[in-house]
């Protein structure tokens, strides 16, 4: 089978909308496995003959996996943002994005890219929001899944908020932050009560503008790195008609630090420089011996050193652009607030990967074991097709083979009904085989992880996504 089309065909559109449930399930789906997997991705890339500029500018749209009494439900819908309403319509783009403005713009090339509120989700304070980098939340029925609209906290919430915000499952406390565009960059960091009242915010300056997209949390601290992925300082390009995309490159003169913040008051506890890295995703953080611990995955610089393509937006449905998405190592940092140090180790024998994950009834406090995406010995490099188990204890590492052409998406981490161990867990997640053009939802038994548990089929594909959710509420 030809690779390309197969990986083209990992990020197709898919323009209907399903409401139904499953009939087709190889293996078992465990009995009491209660709850819903839910994923946020980019649903088109296309509309009609004119293809998005970046992976990142796709449409929004919420997949929903419902598991009750050994069956299975599914359902999904377009998030009716004002881009994808307008656009809709109009039968062809009209909003910049995160790969450029639409042709024959000038006014757009001044804007902010559009929010698509396609990255993220967070069911908090009696919300289920839909999150994306572009812009503020959309509130979506959890159970329907409409949208109800753009959600700003009673009018607190400045312009963007982050895809990556994080809920501290002991206080019922959710932190979150959004970027600030100007002259001086910097960050706003949100308080949000376990109501759901946005109760404090503060903001932060930066050096530069980085690809801020993620931070970690403690129990009493707050993690960001400033890294050297970073925007020019020289609009010229983007007012040209650029990519934002392109902007963003690895440049290790930028300084690179680690920013703490104290999630009491708000303030800066310290900035510590490190050596330059380039990294999206943190994972699991926690507090141990007066020292913060916390996950990344560190990726190869290059996967943010595009090459020039004169005229040509960096899409993935463009012949001359060999698409590959980059996987990263998993790494661990340990913070000494008392002597401002900061120390990087590396999980020799986990392999390249993304979206790390971990369970998340034990954020802010220690974990032993962590879930990624994967690059299995052997297979292609184009996008993930294996998951791996990390210890973080033993450093032991499995891996699930999902076979060549069977492209997996962020594994979720779901305890078992009376679990006792931290090892007695479901991995599940949205895999696109290439083989067959169709999406499967897979559950793996963290106890057999070279095993399929089950496999459940659509008679259809989804585009690959970004990152969900797993609530034991059911909706159907």
């Amino acid at each position: 089978m030809d690779q390309l089309p197969t990986i083209k065909g990992n990020f197709e559109a898919q323009e209907q909308e399903f409401d139904f449930w499953v009939d087709t399930i190889e293996g078992k789906v465990p009995e009491d496995l209660t709850g819903s997997f839910y994923r946020n991705g980019p649903g088109r890339l296309k509309l009609g003959d004119e293809e998005f500029g970046h992976w990142f500018d796709g449409d929004g749209m919420i997949a929903r996996t419902t598991f009750r009494d050994g069956k299975v439900h599914f359902a999904n819908k377009f998030i009716r943002t004002p881009k994808y309403v307008k656009e809709t319509a109009a039968g062809k783009m009209i909003y910049r994005g995160f790969g450029g403005a639409p042709k024959g713009s000038i006014l757009r090339r001044f804007a902010l890219p559009a929010q698509p509120a396609n990255t993220g989700l967070i069911l908090h304070g009696g919300k289920f929001l839909a999150l994306g980098e572009g812009g503020r939340p959309f509130a979506v029925e959890p159970d329907t899944l409409d949208t109800e609209g753009e959600y700003n906290y009673d009018g607190r919430l400045g312009k963007t908020f982050s895809a990556h915000g994080k809920k501290n499952p002991f206080t019922g406390y959710y932190y979150n932050f959004g970027m600030r565009f100007g002259a001086k960059p910097s960050f706003d960091f949100y308080k949000i009560s376990p109501s759901g009242t946005l109760v404090d915010s503060a903001t932060f300056y930066l050096d530069h503008m980085p690809m801020l997209h993620d931070f970690a949390l403690t129990e009493n601290y707050a993690i960001f790195i400033q890294s050297s992925v970073g925007m020019s300082a020289n609009p010229l390009p983007i007012l040209l008609g650029g990519s934002v995309a392109d902007a963003m490159q690895f440049d290790n003169r930028l300084r690179n630090k680690i920013i703490v913040i104290d999630l009491h008051n708000l303030k800066l506890v310290d900035e510590i420089d490190i050596e330059p890295l380039a990294s999206l995703h943190f994972g699991n953080a926690y507090e141990k011996n007066n020292e913060l611990h916390f996950d990344i995955i560190q990726t190869k610089e290059s996967a943010y050193s595009t090459p020039t393509r004169k005229n040509k937006p960096l899409n993935i449905f463009d012949p001359d652009v060999d698409f590959k998405m980059g996987g990263g190592e998993y790494m661990r940092f340990v913070v000494n607030l008392r002597h401002g140090t900061a120390i990087k180790e590396v999980i020799n024998d986990a392999l390249l990967g993304e979206f790390p994950q971990w369970d998340w009834t034990l954020s802010t406090k220690e974990n032993r074991y962590a879930l990624s995406t994967a690059y299995p010995e052997g297979g292609p490099k184009t996008y993930f097709t294996g998951i791996q188990k990390i210890d973080r204890q033993t450093g032991k590492v499995e891996v699930h083979d999902f076979g060549n052409y069977r492209f997996t998406g962020e594994p979720l981490m779901v305890a078992k009904a009376n679990a006792k161990s931290e090892d007695e867990f479901w991995a599940m997640c949205y895999v696109y085989n290439g083989n067959t053009d169709k999406t499967e939802v897979v559950i793996i038994d963290s106890e057999d992880f070279t095993g399929e548990q089950a496999v459940i089929k659509l008679d259809f594909h989804m585009p690959q996504g970004f990152h969900g959710m797993f609530t034991p509420k059911v909706y159907v």
